[in-house]
């Protein structure tokens, strides 16, 4: 066997290995394609990730759902359409999160799991309200931010118009 030969023969081993220990991890491999008797890696872009609350948090999700339906009845006149709720384990700089629907993927809503522990449910809660606000932006065809119709809506719901605390 030639040198070029030996190489390439232990990087398609090192390949192997590599997807190998990932799947044993259990996160996502890509495809193996086999081309020209070289190994060619492709990535699955046909799915994007999607985020789930961890089953941990479940619970505070659930909680949350509840507290979305109650604040839409009695803060925003039902207004509001039902949204994904889901508790996040990876924010790290922000207290919450509203993402409207794009790309085929629903809008939802994302509470910083850190938040809740740290500062408490009701903190939670306040920001929950703060990210309906945004929902009620988007569903109301206004442009999403903290401009004059956030401020005025925050002060109708009963919340102050910006986050007071800082994810530690």
């Amino acid at each position: 066997m030639t040198s070029l030969q030996e190489m390439m023969r232990t990087i398609r081993r090192a390949v192997r290995a590599a997807i190998a220990a990932r799947a044993s991890r259990g996160k996502p491999v890509p495809r193996a394609v086999r081309h020209a008797g070289s190994v060619r890696m492709v990535r699955n872009t046909s799915k994007k990730r999607v985020m789930r609350t961890h089953p941990d948090d479940e619970p505070i999700a659930m909680e949350l759902q509840e507290w979305h339906r109650k604040f839409n009845d009695e803060r925003f006149d039902g207004a509001l359409d039902p949204i994904a709720i889901r508790v996040s384990r990876g924010m790290r700089s922000r207290l919450g999160h509203y993402a409207p629907a794009q790309r085929g993927a629903p809008a939802e809503i994302a509470i910083s799991q850190r938040h809740v522990k740290k500062h408490g449910f009701a903190q939670g809660l306040q920001t929950l309200l703060h990210e309906m606000i945004h929902q009620w932006q988007d569903e109301s065809r206004l442009p999403l931010g903290h401009g004059a119709d956030f401020r005025e809506k925050a002060l109708n719901v009963g919340i102050t118009a910006r986050a007071s605390r800082a994810v530690d």
